[in-house]
């Protein structure tokens, strides 16, 4: 018989003295509603501080859980480079696609960008909402992947010298299906990426990216579409410098 999953679960920080910690509400329903694991079941709990708890449930009530806290790890599953991706704002199910698989890729910081052919406007009063949402996404992509960590979700912002500077790394590379530029030789410890729209960079932006040190480096000989890039970048970024090289 296939050996049944444990769940993990993104919670609270939890104190190093703890010895138990309780769950409630939207969480607590879908461990006893939709999961449907009793007192007995084993859960894994993480708190975004690069630990995860074995914990088992030994009681449920209508609105609460409370675990016994079993074994504490630190597993090695965070990427070695830390990859900042500046992403140009798509439509909504091309974003949330983004947001799932570059947390699963290991990116470390994500930046919604308003680039000049951006389609996608957010009004003002929903930008709480929208980062809510993905917020939200990026707790189960690291629930699902086994990171301890979830990838820092910055507020939207507009592509601009100021934006390309205060997030530049090491390596600071601008996709474009023009770029000449190669791949750094030496191995980087910050890595910036920027991936353009629908409709891709403007040579404004373009001339922009250069002027602040940026590399211009070709996404490919085929169009990728803006969800597809950032999945195809940081590919390649873990296999050259982070942990997909073995």
């Amino acid at each position: 018989m296939r050996k049944k999953r444990i769940q993990r679960f993104l919670v609270e920080r939890i104190k190093s003295s703890a010895s138990h910690i309780e769950i409630s509400g939207e969480q607590c329903h879908y461990v006893l509603r939709v999961l449907r694991l009793q007192a007995g079941d084993q859960m894994i709990l993480f708190d975004g501080s690069g630990s995860e708890w074995m914990a088992k449930i030994i009681d449920t009530k209508k609105n609460r859980l409370l675990l016994e806290l079993e074994e504490k790890t630190t597993p090695d599953r965070e990427s070695p480079i830390d990859i900042t991706l500046i992403q140009s704002i798509s439509r909504s199910q091309r974003m949330d696609l983004v947001m799932q698989k570059s947390t699963e890729l290991g990116v470390s910081k994500i930046v919604p960008a308003f680039s000049s052919n951006t389609v996608v406007r957010i009004k003002e009063d929903k930008i709480e909402k929208k980062i809510n949402h993905w917020r939200n996404i990026l707790i189960s992509a690291s629930e699902q992947s086994g990171r301890t960590k979830l990838p820092d979700l910055m507020d939207p912002i507009k592509l601009d010298s100021d934006c390309l500077q205060k997030y530049k790394g090491d390596l600071s590379i601008f996709y474009d299906t023009t770029g000449q530029d190669s791949y750094a030789v030496n191995k980087p410890k910050e890595i910036t990426v920027v991936i353009g729209p629908e409709g891709g960079f403007t040579e404004v932006e373009k001339t922009m990216a250069i002027d602040n040190g940026y590399s211009v480096i070709q996404s490919g000989p085929r169009l990728m579409r803006t969800e597809t890039a950032p999945i195809m970048a940081l590919s390649i970024l873990q296999y050259l410098y982070g942990d997909l090289s073995n």
